[in-house]
């Protein structure tokens, strides 16, 4: 018999989302990246979630006309973090919305999100995470 997920009543359920809460992921990040992170601890745990939602909060930041940011997976055997996707965001977009939010799939894996590169004439960002 397959696994059943039963609700707090004992009635199966039906296939559902869920999310985790909402941590920071990244406080306050003044430059972009300048190299990747050494440590599987600094990542976001997405064990038993298939997606993670970043929202990336620029709205601190002045003259904010680039953006480019790179989805990070935790290799736990080869001990380091491997490169993922990476989005760029334009100046328009960023004019249109302080506040993007970029959304990958994780199957479970830690993910980190490195900030590339930045063009701004004052740069402030906090990144926040949301498994589901």
């Amino acid at each position: 018999m397959p696994d059943v997920r039963i609700d707090t009543r004992g009635v199966p359920k039906a296939p559902v989302y869920e999310e985790a809460a909402v941590v920071l992921h990244r406080q306050t990040l003044t430059a972009p990246d300048s190299s990747d992170p050494t440590s599987a601890g600094v990542g976001v745990d997405c064990g038993g979630f298939r997606r993670v939602r970043f929202d990336i909060d620029a709205s601190g930041s002045t003259g904010l006309t680039a953006l480019e940011v790179q989805i990070l997976n935790w290799n736990a055997a080869a001990e380091k973090y491997f490169r993922g996707a990476a989005r760029e965001f334009t100046q328009e977009e960023l004019a249109a919305n302080a506040v993007p939010a970029l959304e990958a799939e994780v199957r479970g894996a830690r993910i980190f999100l490195k900030v590339v590169s930045a063009t701004a004439g004052s740069l402030l960002l906090n990144v926040y995470a949301t498994p589901s």
